[in-house]
């Protein structure tokens, strides 16, 4: 059981954990509000979302919240609500006019609109689209209560270092106007993008994802009164590193929609962690500007509904040298400590993975990931075996006491040393370490040398008496299907299969953490089906079998090019396998990868090959580790492109079949 512990205990209990230093906020607390406005960002309408979506009711939520909270404060008002980009998945039409109905159902109509267009409202849509649902320009400068806010929107939606050069000198001019007219007020910036080096998620990415620019950079730095207000990264605001200070100010907003952690730790091994939800994002700004201009930034979490405990106080906008969110923080950080009684013990051992748990660590801020290193034992010596790195839940409003972490890629009956270290926001590491050893049973498996042997990750099979059997049994998961299971029958040539009405009919297996381990190095995928697309009248694509949420392998279908597809996720990104495909008979299909080539067959004949280097990895999706047979697994366990026909047999081996075993399988 997962115990919950106050969060004040968890990150230190001190106002360092405010982010404000006790003499700043002494001085300010008590003054006058002469403006207070929500700032957020990336919340993503998609045009397949109803009102029950998360996006919808994290937006009406947050809405409804500003009106409920300033009707009980003094100054009961809120002057204006900041969105920084992405209210659209694609930017067409249905769902950028879903977002202004939920501002015009919700939003007072004292509070000003102060918003600029993201990458996203350009991939299906335009700027003359959303200039024309919200009646104002994508660059606009507006005065709300004396205070300037000045927003601009990026040219092509590219994510690239050239989406702002077209309105460098129009943000110039418009800056020296807001100085001009009153040159002690903080001037509001605000764009989608990040600037980059500045707030976390604005440096350069390993992956090159842009959530940082430079266009802007040298304008900025000129104006220590700016106060840039962007989005883009999908960063938890309440991560520390969310302000920054250096010639100017800047903050993120977050994102109500989803994290996007991993993206900033490509390079570092990063597992997904139990504990870690992505999808609980839901935190956006609000800003009070004091009377002496000094702004104070608060959270607000409307998952929990509730402030959560870090809050920015910006006192003195303007004066550089008593900036306190700069680069030396991460200087003059303490590490994390260890709870005098955290010991780590190991819940799971298999040949190829394990799954160990620890008490979290402590800081005065956040401790927002673990560090495992794996040593294994040779011959009586320990050697470096593998780094892992995981998050923790810092940015959940009750973080767990402890982290359960998966360990993959082992080997089995080899013993192992860990070396657990925790990091905080400034990359400080514990200093002492936890340390525990264990090891893993041998591999009893299937004779991978059988003529025709058995799926040994996952194994189906339809018995006309017992219907269907799984083994090994998938793991039970927590969710609300939107789908149903399909129909079995007795075919006359597959005999005992499942029929598919491709409409919302599929078979999910979920995989535990562990079990997914044994998926290391190789991997085979098979399949025995017959295609039947007069069941249904879509042309959108079709997936047959496998698990291909950002990760993983399977086999789709498109109909429009009638072509049977073969894909696998190799280092970052897929490599597909793609041949005509036009049948109506029966068919059986594998697929396999060792690393160096991925190799597809059709019955028993191998037609298409391509030299692949690199490691095979399965999603890294906490919720969409499952293999669907018929359809394709998306987040939260739920199903899409469904697939029209029958199937009698599929499997996953942790090995690369031969081919002369492809030869006979299922034939």
């Amino acid at each position: 059981m997962t115990l919950n512990i106050n969060r004040r205990s968890f990150i230190g209990g001190s106002l360092l954990a405010l982010c404000i230093p006790s003499r700043l906020f002494a001085n300010t607390e008590n003054k006058p509000i002469v403006l207070r406005f929500a700032a957020l960002s990336d919340v993503h309408y998609d045009a397949s979302h109803n009102e029950q979506s998360d996006q919808h009711v994290r937006l009406n939520k947050a809405l409804q919240f500003m009106n409920q909270y300033s009707a009980q404060q003094p100054y009961d008002k809120f002057d204006a609500l900041v969105v920084a980009g992405d209210i659209s998945n694609h930017g067409v039409p249905k769902e950028i006019n879903d977002f202004k109905a939920t501002l015009d159902a919700n939003l007072n109509d004292a509070t000003r609109r102060v918003i600029c267009m993201g990458n996203h409202e350009f991939y299906g849509g335009s700027r003359a689209l959303w200039e024309e649902t919200f009646q104002t320009c994508a660059n606009r400068h507006q005065i709300v209560n004396g205070y300037h806010f000045i927003t601009i929107s990026p040219e092509k939606g590219t994510c690239n270092e050239n989406d702002y050069l077209y309105v460098r000198e129009w943000l110039e001019q418009n800056i020296k106007e807001a100085l001009a007219d009153d040159p002690k007020k903080p001037v509001f910036v605000v764009q989608h993008y990040h600037v980059r080096d500045t707030v976390y998620g604005s440096a350069s990415l390993p992956a090159d994802f842009h959530a940082g620019v430079y266009d802007l950079a040298d304008i900025l730095q000129k104006y220590p009164r700016v106060v840039h207000v962007s989005g883009h990264s999908h960063i938890p605001s309440f991560d520390p590193r969310s302000v920054w200070q250096g010639e100017y100010t800047a903050i993120g907003t977050g994102s109500l929609s989803y994290f996007a952690l991993r993206l900033y730790e490509r390079a570092r091994n990063f597992q997904p962690g139990a504990n870690v939800d992505v999808d609980q994002a839901g935190v956006f700004l609000i800003c009070d500007v004091y009377q002496d201009n000094a702004i104070r930034v608060r959270l607000y979490d409307v998952i929990s509904d509730t402030f959560l405990d870090r809050e920015y106080l910006i006192a003195e906008p303007g004066n550089i040298a008593g900036y306190i969110y700069t680069n030396d923080r991460f200087d003059v950080a303490e590490p994390p400590v260890w709870r005098q009684d955290a010991k780590p013990e190991m819940l799971e051992t298999a040949p190829y993975a394990a799954a160990v748990r620890f008490n979290q660590a402590r800081d005065k801020f956040c401790v927002v990931s673990y560090q495992i290193d794996a040593e294994i034992d040779e011959d009586g010596q320990w050697r470096p075996f593998d780094v892992y790195n995981f998050w923790s839940d810092y940015f959940m409003k009750e973080p767990a006491e402890h982290i359960d972490c998966e360990l993959f890629h082992l080997k089995p009956n080899s013993k192992y040393r860990l070396t657990i270290n925790g990091v905080n926001a400034f990359q400080k590491t514990t200093e002492k370490p936890l340390i525990i050893e264990f090891a893993t049973p041998d591999d009893a498996d299937v004779d991978r040398n059988a003529e025709a042997p058995e799926p040994n990750f996952l194994n189906v099979k339809f018995d006309q008496e017992k219907g269907m059997s799984v083994t090994p049994e998938p793991q039970k998961v927590s969710y609300a299907p939107q789908f149903t299971a399909p129909v079995l029958v007795k075919d006359a040539t597959l005999g005992p299969c499942a029929s598919f009405d491709g409409k919302n009919q599929a078979f999910l297996f979920p995989y535990s953490l562990v079990h997914a381990g044994k998926l290391r190095d190789e991997v085979s995928l098979g399949l025995k089906f017959r295609l039947e697309l007069d069941r249904r009248k879509s042309k959108e694509r079709i997936s047959l079998f496998g698990s291909t949420e950002s990760g993983g392998l399977g086999f789709e279908y498109e109909p429009k090019t009638k072509t049977l597809i073969a894909r696998v996720w190799v280092e970052n990104d897929y490599v597909l396998l793609e041949v005509p495909f036009d049948r109506k008979d029966d068919v059986v299909a594998f697929m396999t990868y060792d690393q160096k080539v991925f190799k597809l067959y059709l019955d028993g004949k191998l037609v298409a090959s391509k030299e692949v280097a690199g490691a095979f990895r399965l999603t890294l999706n906490d919720k969409a580790k499952a293999f669907c047979l018929g359809g394709d697994v998306c987040p939260k366990y739920q199903v899409r492109w469904f697939f029209p026909g029958v199937i009698s047999r599929a499997g996953v081996y942790s090995w690369v079949l031969k081919p002369e075993q492809i030869e006979k399988l299922w034939l």
